[in-house]
């Protein structure tokens, strides 16, 4: 029977391979996981090997690998990884010892190959996306442009049923609502969101804002002042426990390029990138290898580049309705999930993962 190891650090990553657990069957997967991938599985009541226990029964993680008879390690793309990386140790381990490593993409130019690390598929958003994966070195054999399984069961959540019920339960009746996705990369996050709310003068929007767990800015304090402003209506909803419920609830979600842009997007929910030259592309291109995430094409997403272009497109984004349907029509055809019956894209990369298990030996590369 074939045994998988699924390996995660961050929430990201962990969501983007849970899902492949049903296609390959549950009774064959085991899990090595650090940090909030770790603590996430805990609070689910599930079991998981972290890199202490399997030193203490196994002695190395080469030999829990080969002594438990893994065929195969299923891994994401963790960044700034301050835990022991368990994604990478597993994927070296894996090379030295010849099995199987499949890699899901959790946020688009997250993999960086590398040559001590197996790789025997490589998942992606968009095709868009395989030139620059293939630019980095990556066998292009290897890469399927199949989308992320973490999206699949967004269009199973009746969007309009839980929108009524938590614009309720949160006072928002008769509002129109944008949500701020924050995130953990320096001053950028806040910096685009104090310039984006200092140059809109439209009319008046609630402002649902959400940081990012690990965005120290917003643990230091720093965003008191800026969530403060009596001009305007903002609510610090940062501790609410379900962030779909916070989707939901919106008008409009948006963020720098936060992947909450993208589960938004799959809910019905248009987005907004808000990607300043000197923020948040300028950390695309360092970080990721591009300036726009595939979401920004195409018409699939609302997009702020300049400041000039803010009272515009806020306008556009939060009170057109002719354009935001044009959005949401548009993301829905380019990568929506909806529709596809009993296809998803945890199966698809299910089926590719056990084909070539199949047809790869061993000790193949």
């Amino acid at each position: 029977m074939t045994s998988f190891l699924f390996t995660a650090v961050h929430q990201g990553p962990y969501l983007s391979i849970k899902p492949l657990e049903a296609g390959l069957g549950s009774e064959n997967v085991s899990y090595l996981l650090a940090g909030v991938s770790g603590e996430q599985q805990a609070r689910q009541g599930l079991q998981h090997w972290n890199l202490d226990s399997v030193k203490q029964e196994w002695g190395s993680l080469e030999q829990f690998l080969a002594q438990t008879g893994v065929q195969a390690v299923i891994r994401s793309t963790s960044e700034d990884v301050v835990e022991t990386n368990v994604e990478a140790m597993a994927s070296a381990a894996a090379q030295r010892l010849g099995i199987a490593v499949f890699v899901v993409e959790d946020f688009p130019g997250n993999h960086w190959p590398n040559p001590q690390e197996r790789l025997d598929g490589l998942f992606i958003e968009d095709t868009s996306l395989a030139e620059l994966h293939r630019s980095r070195g990556v066998d292009p054999e290897v890469i399927h442009a199949t989308g992320n399984p973490r999206y699949d069961d967004l269009a199973k959540i009746d969007h309009s049923a839980k929108r009524r019920t938590v614009r309720s339960a949160l006072d928002l009746a008769g509002q129109q609502v944008m949500l701020w996705a924050g995130q953990p990369d320096g001053d950028n996050s806040y910096l685009a969101l104090e310039r984006l709310l200092g140059h809109y003068r439209g009319r008046e929007a609630t402002i649902l804002f959400r940081a990012h767990p690990r965005d120290g800015l917003y643990l230091s304090g720093k965003y008191d002042k800026l969530l403060c402003n009596p001009a305007l209506t903002i609510r610090d909803v940062s501790s609410y426990p379900d962030v779909l419920d916070l989707y939901c609830a919106s008008d409009l979600v948006a963020t720098q390029f936060s992947s909450a842009a993208v589960e938004a997007s799959h809910l019905g929910v248009p987005s907004l990138f808000v990607l300043f030259e000197d923020l948040g592309r300028q950390y695309l291109d360092t970080h990721k290898g591009y300036s726009l995430p595939p979401w920004c094409r195409d018409g699939c997403s609302f997009l702020i580049e300049e400041e000039s272009d803010i009272q515009s497109v806020m306008e556009q984004a939060l009170w057109d309705d002719s354009h935001r349907m044009m959005i949401q029509a548009n993301f829905q055809q380019r990568f929506g999930t909806r529709g596809q019956g009993n296809t998803t894209i945890s199966s698809n990369i299910s089926k590719i993962i056990l084909k070539r298990i199949r047809n790869t030996s061993p000790t193949a590369a």
